[in-house]
Parts: C-alpha cells; sequence; structure tokens
C-alpha cells in the first residue's frame, strides 16, 4: 500500500509538472501551476580529529510543485502545496566526524524517498491558515542569514530537535498552523501537530500520518517584528511546548530568540548582516540546556546583482548532566552563484569539543565543498 500511494504521488507530481511547462509557452495564460526542483551535493572532507581522516559524499534532491486556486479560476487565496524528497550518500558526521550539532544540514541519515511536505493554505484577509504535512522549520525557529550556512544548528537550535519530537528535515508531521500579519511591521505564527513522529525504520516513504493528541502534542508560537527602513531587520521571539499524556510527567518546553540585522550599505548590491540565535531548554530531563549562535554576512562580493556571500558564524550548544560540557563548531564558506541557477560554496568548520559520540574526540577540521541547482 504505501508502494502504491508515492508511486501515485510521483505520477501525479510529474504530470501536474508537465502541466505547468506546457502552459507557461503561452505567456498570454497565467499559469496556476509553479513547479520547482533543487540539488545540493557536499562533498566532505575531515583534515584531522573526530573520528577519522577521509571524505565522504551525501546529496539530497526536492521536488516541489505549487498551485493557486485563484490562477486556476476557482477561488481566491487557496495554495496546494506538495515537495518530494530524496536523500543519499554517508553520513560525515556519523563516520568521519562525531559531532552532536551535525557537521552538514542535507545529512538525511542515509537513502531515502519521501514526501516532504503535503498542505493547503488559505488566505482570509490578514490571516493564513495551513493545514497538512508541514515542516516547522520552514516558517519557525530560522533567520535568513543564517540559511547560508551548512552546519544544522544554523538551520534550527539544536536544543529544539535534541529535546522533543520535532516534525524538520527530513521527516515532518501534519500540523495546524495559523499566522496573523498584525501590521506591516508585526506578525504572530501559532502551530500545533498531534501525534508520534515516526523514523524511516517505520515510516518509510513519510505517508503514515498519526493523528491523536493521546500521542503527544507539539505547540509552537512565534512574535515577529520586521522593519524595512535603512538598516532593515527582523526580530523573532518563540516558545514551545510538548506532552505526551501517557507517560506522566513527560512534557517539555523552551524558548528562543533569533534576529537579523543589517549594519550597512554599500552600492545598491553590497551589504554587511549580522544574525544572532539564542535558545534554552529549562525542563529538568533536559541533558542540552542551552545554544548560542550568530555571524556576519557580506553580500555582493565579486559580483555586480548582490547574490555572491561570504560568511563567518559560531555555534555553541551547553549540556548538563553529560561528560561533555559543551560543543562549538565555527563556521566559514563563501558562496558563488553563476548562471541564474548554478552555485558553488566552499566551507570550513572547525568542531570544538566534538559530543556526538560516548567517547571524548579531538577537535575536527571539515572542508566542505557544495554544488547546488535550483530550477
Amino acid at each position: 500500500m504505501r508502494i502504491n500511494l508515492l508511486n501515485l504521488f510521483l505520477f501525479t507530481f510529474f504530470c501536474f509538472s508537465n502541466l505547468s511547462a506546457q502552459k507557461q509557452k503561452d505567456s498570454t495564460k497565467v499559469c496556476p501551476v509553479e513547479f520547482s526542483a533543487t540539488y545540493i551535493g557536499d562533498v566532505v572532507g575531515n583534515a584531522t580529529g573526530g573520528i577519522t581522516t577521509g571524505v565522504n559524499y551525501l546529496g539530497a534532491a526536492n521536488l516541489s510543485l505549487s498551485l493557486e486556486t485563484e490562477k486556476a479560476n476557482w477561488w481566491k487565496g487557496g495554495q496546494f502545496f506538495v515537495k518530494g524528497g530524496n536523500t543519499h550518500g554517508s553520513s560525515p558526521s556519523e563516520e568521519l566526524i562525531g559531532d552532536f550539532q551535525i557537521i552538514s544540514n542535507i545529512d538525511g541519515g542515509g537513502n531515502h524517498t519521501y514526501l516532504f511536505e503535503c498542505w493547503y493554505k488559505q488566505q482570509i484577509g490578514n490571516v493564513n491558515l495551513t493545514f497538512g504535512l508541514q515542516d516547522l522549520n520552514a516558517e519557525f525557529a530560522n533567520t535568513d542569514n543564517a540559511s547560508y550556512y551548512i552546519n544544522s544548528s544554523f538551520g534550527i537550535p539544536s536544543t529544539i530537535p535534541e529535546n522533543i519530537p520535532s516534525p524538520i528535515f527530513p521527516i515532518t508531521a501534519i500540523g495546524l498552523s495559523v499566522n496573523w500579519d498584525i501590521n506591516e511591521n508585526f506578525s504572530w505564527k501559532n502551530i500545533i501537530y498531534s501525534g508520534e513522529i515516526y523514523d524511516f525504520d517505520y515510516n518509510e516513504y513519510n505517508i503514515k500520518w498519526n493523528i491523536n493528541p493521546n500521542d503527544g502534542i507539539l505547540a509552537v508560537t512565534e512574535f515577529n517584528y520586521s522593519s524595512n527602513q535603512k538598516y532593515n531587520c527582523t526580530y523573532k521571539i518563540g516558545s514551545y511546548y510538548y506532552n505526551k499524556p501517557k507517560k506522566t510527567g513527560a512534557y517539555n518546553y523552551g524558548f528562543y530568540f533569533m534576529g537579523d540585522q543589517n549594519i550597512g550599505q554599500w552600492a545598491e548590491n553590497k551589504k554587511l548582516d549580522l544574525f544572532v540565535q539564542t535558545a534554552v531548554n529549562p525542563t529538568k530531563s533536559s541533558y542540552h540546556k542551552y545554544y548560542i549562535g550568530g555571524g556576519v554576512n557580506f553580500y555582493g562580493l565579486g559580483d555586480k546583482r548582490g547574490e555572491n556571500c561570504l560568511g563567518l558564524g559560531v555555534a555553541h550548544a551547553g549540556f548538563k548532566n553529560m561528560q561533555f560540557k559543551h560543543e562549538t563548531v565555527i563556521e566559514a564558506f563563501y558562496k558563488a552563484n553563476f548562471l541564474n541557477h548554478f552555485y558553488i560554496q566552499p566551507d570550513i568548520q572547525y568542531i570544538i569539543s566534538p559530543a556526538g559520540r560516548d567517547i571524548i574526540s579531538n577537535n575536527a577540521l571539515a572542508i566542505i565543498l557544495r554544488c547546488g541547482i535550483e530550477i
């Protein structure tokens, strides 16, 4: 049954993508369907420390399809979205580094093909309602500047996925979100997930969806402030709460704050941005208590469009009641875009006190070359 559903998904996906391509040939028509595809490949080498020196490769492919109901002449404010993914290759964190924060954000833990997102969104005035298979990190606990980095902690603070069942890459879950754009500067986002999150051993294609409050509820709320003045900025403060009624005392909660801040602009397409990430988990049962991250990005180096980015960041994870007190990652990269759809990103990460194993490892130096295609 799972294979049949997956085949049906892939068949439908490619049929709609072909329909999208055909309609786009006629410039007089507004196509309601948008198709996109991405591929990211990482060549990762560990030069010293960690588990062992060596080189491996991992990759991730994504296909997505979006349909807007108004463009299809159905009704206003609706959007259907589906996204499938594939991960393949070896895990550098497990085989080379032994780090806790996961050195590559496309490390899906092996070879998997799965349904990543599948939801419907309806806009009603200033409110967006979304129901379906959703990636928590797509809307919550993220910053634009930190998204350029390869280490996973820059995507979402490590206190969240390490302390609660988190519907993020590569396994997502069914959720209901309500996002309210209060005004041009403030917004309030909320989402609730119900049911367990099963790993690939039980949920091979991520098409087993369990909606049962008795299996646990995860609720996240986040306030956003953004300004497009001379020095534009975005600040976010949020909290999460998870409980599992079947287990007495099985609950967890935490708080986070993060922001992007522009501090300078030279010419039209050259700018300097800062970002910060902080997260705490005060629950007594939690062993990963806090996370602090931040960095600086310079855009426009070596190109006229302002797309290339040079970045330097630090991600620090703190623990309690473990033989490790902390793990710190220092990451530097340069992302260069070319031919509109391609990019390369040389990246260096120095991992201090790798804490992903039960034994203490020496500091590691990882060298990564990322190549990407976006269509």
